[in-house]
Formats: structure tokens, sequence, C-alpha cells
């Protein structure tokens, strides 16, 4: 398979070498097959091919032809492909159509052998053995074995279980600085896709360099990735694919010398059956120093009935800020961050299709994920009376809270309330059990709407309040409802 590379600029000073040791092979024959057409001057280009900035060669050839793909040899170094920068990021491909002069780079990998001493391992998350990191440092059954049978090249391996949706990285310090990812994958290449770290933003195309693939050799999809906060792909998460869950062997080759170079191939040793629980969703931040311990039930999320959706109701204190939100946050002061979790396979959301954190101010919040898309909305709790409300369209809003139909109270002094105007709906499809069931108001005539007040927001309702564990039963009319919030006792006069 062929390798896809990954190097920093300042390499390009170690590649900067004369072309002494040189030999060129599969060069343009300048016979052209015994043809005497010459091709005029101004419908030719020119192909200079260099390493570093030593002139290897150069080829004439006719104005949207292509260029001849050859392999040059230097002692002592590895030819490792044609490049069509400088920087050596992007490769060079021979079925370009060449319109104008250009430069094609070489890359080279020194055959020197270099101890490497480091203790290499997987980091990441997910529900199989990546579980046991959940991104800690230094997790000890995820250690890579070096084989020190092998005395002139630096190889790794590890056997690892993984359940679609996991992911890693690989990495040999506590620190991110080691960070080595799909980019360094054999087989690796950039395709068109949707980046799991923006989901919002739509398919990317191969040429946007933002998601890539590794295939297997008759063409399934094995593993992808996708830009991490406009990083490189050299560390970009390594995920797994959709049934692909399975027992895998990865084998780490590293040079110390030139760790641009290092790859990781893999192999499936063991097919496994998917796993069939995929949701365990919580919340985690500088509340519970991101789940690095065990999960309390303040922090888990409650599914709901057709499983697409969890939710929860979490207030948030002073207690949960941390001193770094101040810089990193959006107040310029203090607060708490937090995304939601996965627990079966570590994967985290939250702002900007999950890439940033949720920052908050001290105050109640209704979390909720869905798993249609992934994604988590969240807003503060408020005051509200709902009840038997109409919307603009005179569709029922059946005791919940809406933007624009559910009236929103103010708080003064610990007491929230606000003015209602309460239309007749009992003769209402969905609200004709008033007038069915002989609902009357406080004076005995027949009620034509029926209230409560509620602690919560559209995405969830923490408490309820009303007459007994009943509603109030009203008029048509307007209305100034009140509730004392520390007692709970609730007035309403008539206008």
């Amino acid at each position: 398979m062929k390798k896809k590379l990954f190097i920093a600029a300042s390499l390009m000073a170690v590649m900067a070498f004369s072309a002494v040791g040189f030999a060129a092979c599969g060069e343009n024959n300048a016979d052209n097959g015994g043809s005497s057409v010459e091709t005029p001057a101004d419908n030719k280009v020119t192909v200079t091919y260099y390493d570093g900035t030593t002139e290897l060669k150069s080829e004439e050839i006719e104005k949207g032809g292509k260029a001849t793909e050859w392999t040059p040899t230097k002692e002592g170094w590895e030819f490792m492909g044609w490049y069509a920068e400088a920087s050596l990021s992007q490769e060079f491909s021979f079925d370009t159509e060449i319109t104008e002069d250009t430069d094609v780079f070489s890359a080279w990998r020194e055959n020197v052998y270099v101890e490497d001493t480091a203790n290499w391992y997987f980091i990441g998350a997910g529900s199989g053995d990546m579980s046991a990191s959940n991104w800690g440092h230094s997790t000890e059954g995820l250690f890579m074995t070096k084989d020190t049978t092998i005395t002139d090249a630096n190889v790794y391996t590890i056997e690892i279980t993984m359940y679609a949706g996991d992911k890693f990285q690989i990495t040999h310090s506590d620190s991110w600085d080691y960070q080595q990812g799909i980019g360094h994958m054999i087989g690796f290449e950039y395709a068109a896709g949707v980046n799991p770290y923006a989901p919002d933003a739509g398919e990317v195309t191969a040429a946007d360099r933002k998601y890539g693939e590794v295939r297997a050799e008759d063409g399934t999809l094995m593993f992808y990735g996708g830009d991490e906060y406009d990083k490189g792909a050299e560390v970009w998460n390594v995920w797994l694919a959709d049934g692909q869950d399975g027992k895998y062997k990865f084998t780490y080759t590293t040079y110390p010398s030139n760790p641009a170079y290092n790859t990781i191939a893999w192999e499936l040793v063991e097919k496994i059956a998917p796993q069939e629980e995929t949701h365990k969703m919580y919340i985690a931040g500088t509340m519970n120093e991101w789940a690095s311990k065990d999960v309390l039930d303040s922090h888990k999320m409650n599914k709901s009935d057709d499983g697409s959706t969890w939710t929860i109701i979490y207030e948030v204190t002073e207690a949960d800020y941390a001193d770094w939100t101040v810089d990193q946050g959006p107040f310029g002061e203090a607060c708490a961050a937090l995304k939601v979790k996965n627990e079966i396979n570590g994967s985290d959301y939250g702002e900007n299709g999950g890439m940033g954190n949720i920052f908050l101010k001290a105050g109640t919040y209704a979390i909720k994920y869905s798993a249609k898309d992934n994604s988590v909305a969240y807003e503060a709790l408020d005051w509200y009376v709902v009840g038997t409300f109409l919307d603009g369209e005179g569709n029922a809003v059946n005791y919940a809270v809406k933007a624009g139909v559910t009236p929103t109270m103010t708080v003064v002094d610990g007491v929230a309330s606000c003015t209602v105007e309460l239309a007749d709906v009992s003769t209402n499809s969905n609200y004709s059990w008033i007038a069915a069931q002989g609902k009357t108001d406080k004076e005995g005539n027949a009620a034509q709407a029926a209230i409560k007040v509620v602690f919560g927001s559209e995405i969830a309702i923490q408490g309820w309040y009303g007459d007994g564990e009943d509603n109030y039963y009203l008029a048509a009319g307007t209305y100034t409802i009140s509730i004392d919030i520390a007692t709970g006792v609730i007035t309403i006069v008539a206008a």
C-alpha cells in the first residue's frame, strides 16, 4: 500500500543535499520513437525535478502532456515519492496534464537506524479496549510492545478490541506534543465525506483535505478521520468505521531522526459482533473532572421513550467554575465548561459539532443530546405559564414551553409573575375535555381554559405547580399570575 507523507517545513533543510550519487532511471527518450516532427517552442513547457533546492534534472514536454515518472537513487537514502510542493505536503500526480512550467519535489528518508527508546501507547476513547483510556495518558493496558528481535528497526505492536466509533491516537508522553494519527496510517488518502468533528458543515471533497480514509484492498472502508482544530491529518484521530467491529493488530514503525515517516499498519485478527447498546449519555466537565472518576447519577442523562434523545437538568454553581475559563471562555471571567459524553464509546459532543466546550454561568440548565445528528442543545430554565394555549396557526400547545406562545414570568424579590390572556379553547378538539368533564372555575362558572406554572424550558421541565396536582381552571380573560418561588404558592388575579 502507498504511504502518505506529512513533513514539517523544518525538515526541508535536512533534504537540501547535492545531487551527487543520483542515478535517474526511466528518463524521457529524446529520440521520441524516431519521429523527426518538432514541437513549436511556444507549445512547450518545462518540468523540473528537485531534491530540496538542488535540481536533479528537467524535461521539456508538449503543453497539455504529462510528466515522466522516474525513480532517483541516493546512497544512504530511500526515495519516498514525488510532491507538488516544496513543503512535501501534497503528492504529485503523474496523470496531471501540464500546461505551464512545473516544479516537482522528491522526498527521502535516511537509511540510518536510530534506536527509539520511547514507550508508545494508545490514547483515545471507545466502548472496546479504548474505554480504558478515556483520553487518560499512560494507560497500562494500552502500551505497545517493542519487537526486540528486530535489531535494525523500531517496530511496536498491540492487539485491541474495537467497536464502530472507537477512536485513538498513538503518543509517548504525558502531553499532547507527540500525537500520531490517521495521517501516518499506511493507505491513508484524503477523500470525499463528512468530517466527524464538523458534521454540520456538510460533505467535503478530497481536494478540501478535511477528511480522509483508510480502506482495505477490496475497497471496504475500515478507518476514517477528520480535521480537528485546523491541525494536519498526521494527528487526526483514527475512527473505526461502521460494521468493522473486531480485534485488530496494529504495527507502528518509528524513525526517531525522521518522525514524519512513522507508519501505522493494521490487521484484522478477528471479526466480532457489533455492540448492542450504543448510548449511555452523561455530562462531564469542570464540575466532575471530565468524568475521570465514576460518573454520578446527577450527571447521567435520561433517554426518551423512543430512544432518540437524552436530556438532563443540571444546576451550575460557582463551585463548578475553573480558572482557565477566564481566558478561554466567552465571558472574560470564570465559568463552568462541559460537554455531553457517551459512556459506551467515549465520544463527546458540544458546541460547533462537538469540537467546543459549552461554557455556562451559574444557573439551572436543560441539556439535550439527539442521536439522529449527534447534536447538543441547551437552555437556561425559567418560569413559565403553560396549559391550553394555541400557536399562531391554531395548533394546540399542550402544557409545553414554546417560544412566542408560552408566557414567560419575570422574577422580582423571589416572586415570578406575568399577565396572561386566555382564549376560550373549550371547543377545540384537543381541549374539549374541559367541557366534557364539566370543569369549572372557583366561582362555579364553566371553565374555558386551564393552566399550570412550570420551571423549565422548551427542552425539559423540572417543576410543575398547580392547584394541588390539578390545573387551575379559568374562564377566558386576562389574568395576572404569580408564584412565590420559595413556597410554590400561586396567586391568580383577574384583570
